[in-house]
Formats: structure tokens, C-alpha cells, sequence
């Protein structure tokens, strides 16, 4: 029984290793990479357990878990955030940035019913940010006014850059420029905002990459597949066949994203929902030019995926590194199946 528990620690070591590699290998070239790296969170845990089971023991062994965590540090710290001491208050001028997927303004929790605009109005008075950016802001005729309401005339958010029929909203408190919005498709795509903050002009970007559109299907497969039935297996084919393309997708888009910032005349702030991890080739993209306000100044969980696949950081605020994150967490709020994300950044 310990040998076979050994060669499934020295199997989990692997597949972590694995994972580290995904940041570095586009989608396009091996798109299995990025299936590891979105296992990541469940090596974790699998990772810590072993570590515990072999301290108990008092074995070596639990030195293998443990040197394999620390040599992926990094990717730990993506997932918590370790930054005790932070305060949201510095000297010089701070801006305060919001990024949230609202899901429509329905409730992915109680389906066929809408969010409550209180909860939305409740949401940012507590934070109070001076940007907000939306995805998946789907402004219904009915519904839509009371929460424009709700963010504009009762949180101070006056100036918007947003369209009917588009998913990507962009409120500030500060004057706005320019905007322009490029979309991929129907649904997916970038918003950029040139702001006017005090004596400086600040570009505010609101992402959204494609989804991989697994969700439904994951939970068909866990909740009546069978490994011996045939339909089962196929299912397990198409999860793959979506993901695949979608991982593909999604680089190419940060490609194209990240084109698009090089070629901005003023700094940038990035945020959005990027739907991948920071194991992920996407990610690993744009974290080269920009800065993590999570990974530079989180405290806490940085879970935002709040939907059934669980483990999943995949909402970011991005700075341009001549700005300093000094604060970062996620609001609470549970109609969406994401969390927002709020940063305070010292420009």
C-alpha cells in the first residue's frame, strides 16, 4: 500500500511539473498544456495532502509535495494572496478600479429571475470605485434603467462608455475621451476608455475572452455519466473538442490585445474577465508587459469563478508598471457567477 501511495505522489509531482510548463506553450502549438494548467488547484490541494500524510508519518517523502509547491511559488501566490500589512491609503494620487462579470443582471443561482438592483447599488456604494468596468452588462429596456440608476446617479459614476446590444461596460467618475470597442464575435471582445484624471489622461481597458463553454456539460457527465457507457465517453470527447478551441481562441485574442495596448500613447489599466488561469498561456502573455494588482497586492482567496468548476481565478485588474497596486480583493456579492474584484492603484 505505500509503495503504490508513493508512485501516485511521484504521478501528482509530475503533472504539477506539467502545469508550470502551460504559461509558455501557446494553445495553438499543444493545446494539452493548457488542460494541465487548469487542473493546477486540484494538484494543489492533492500536492498539500501528501505533504500532510507524510509528515504524520514523518517520511522524506513529504519533502516531494513540498518542493514541488515551492518551486511554483509563484502559481500558489496566484491563487492566495499573501500580502498582510496592505492599506488602501498612499500618498499621491490613487485610483480605484472595479472589474465585475454580472451575468447579465440575472441571478446564476435562481435561473429565470434578475438580479436585484439594491444588490448591484448596494455592491458599489460599499466599495465606492472610481472605475467600473462590466461583462456580460446586457441592457434590458425593462430592467436596464434601474441599474444604470443604481450606478450612475446613486454612486457618482456619471461618465459611461458603453452600447445597447454590447456586453462591455466601462463607469467612471472621471471624464471620458475617447472610447472604442472591438469584438471578436457576438459577445467577446475588449473596451478601451481614454480617462481624464486630473492633469493626466489614463487608458481603461474592459476584457472579456471567450468562455470554454463547458459548464452545463461538466455537470451532465459528473451528475448521470457512466464510464462504461458510450455516450459518457463521448461527452468527456466534445468537453475536450470545446476547451481546445477555446484555449485557442482566447490566444490569439490576448494577441491581439496585447498589440493593441503597445500601441496606446498613454498608461494602461487592464481589467476584465479573462476566463483562464494564471497558469495559463493567455495570462502568462500579458503578465510580461503588465502588472498582477493580485499577484502585487492580494490578500486572501482570489478564487473569482463562484460558478460549479471550482478553484478558479479568472478575472484580473492588470497596471501598466509605472503604477502601484496597493490594494486588491474581491468584493462579496452572489447573484453572478463571478465575484468582482476591486484595486486601489497608486499612479
Amino acid at each position: 500500500m505505500q509503495k503504490l501511495i508513493r508512485w501516485a505522489n511521484v504521478l501528482i509531482v509530475f503533472l504539477t511539473l506539467l502545469t508550470y510548463l502551460a504559461p509558455f506553450v501557446s494553445p495553438a502549438r499543444f493545446w494539452p498544456f493548457a488542460f494541465f494548467g487548469l487542473i493546477y488547484p486540484v494538484l494543489l490541494v492533492i500536492n498539500l495532502l501528501f505533504v500532510a500524510y507524510w509528515a504524520f508519518r514523518r517520511q522524506w517523502q513529504a519533502l516531494l509535495s513540498l518542493g514541488v509547491i515551492l518551486v511554483g511559488f509563484n502559481h500558489f501566490m496566484g491563487i492566495i494572496g499573501l500580502h498582510f500589512g496592505q492599506t488602501t491609503s498612499a500618498t499621491g494620487p490613487t485610483l480605484k478600479v472595479m472589474t465585475y462579470n454580472v451575468f447579465g443582471f440575472g441571478n446564476f443561482h435562481k435561473r429565470n429571475t434578475a438580479a436585484d438592483p439594491k444588490d448591484v447599488e448596494s455592491l458599489v456604494y460599499t466599495q465606492q470605485p472610481d472605475v467600473l468596468c462590466m461583462q456580460e452588462f446586457l441592457f434590458n429596456d425593462q430592467r436596464g434603467p434601474t441599474y444604470l440608476d443604481a450606478l450612475s446617479q446613486k454612486n457618482g459614476l456619471v461618465h459611461a462608455a458603453w452600447k445597447k446590444r454590447e456586453e462591455l461596460a466601462i463607469f467612471s467618475r472621471y471624464p471620458i475621451l475617447r472610447s472604442e470597442a472591438r469584438y471578436f464575435g457576438v459577445t467577446n471582445g475588449y473596451r478601451y476608455a481614454d480617462l481624464q484624471v486630473g492633469d493626466r489622461i489614463i487608458r481603461i481597458y474592459n476584457v472579456h475572452l471567450r468562455s470554454n463553454s463547458i459548464t452545463n456539460l461538466t455537470d451532465k457527465v459528473v451528475e448521470t455519466g457512466d464510464i462504461r457507457e458510450k455516450e459518457t465517453w463521448s461527452s468527456v470527447k466534445s468537453i475536450l473538442g470545446k476547451f481546445k478551441r477555446a484555449a485557442q481562441d482566447r490566444a490569439s485574442q490576448v494577441e491581439e490585445l496585447i498589440a493593441h495596448i503597445s500601441n496606446s500613447p498613454y498608461p494602461v489599466i487592464v481589467c476584465g474577465d479573462f476566463n483562464d488561469i494564471p497558469q495559463s498561456y493567455a495570462y502568462h502573455s500579458i503578465h510580461k508587459y503588465l502588472k498582477d494588482a493580485f499577484l502585487s497586492a492580494g490578500l486572501g482567496i482570489g478564487i473569482t469563478y463562484a460558478g460549479r468548476i471550482p478553484g478558479l481565478r479568472i478575472d484580473y485588474i492588470f497596471t501598466d508598471p509605472q503604477f502601484t497596486p496597493i490594494y486588491c480583493q474581491r468584493g462579496k456579492v452572489h447573484f453572478s457567477d463571478h465575484r468582482p474584484l476591486i484595486a486601489v492603484i497608486k499612479l
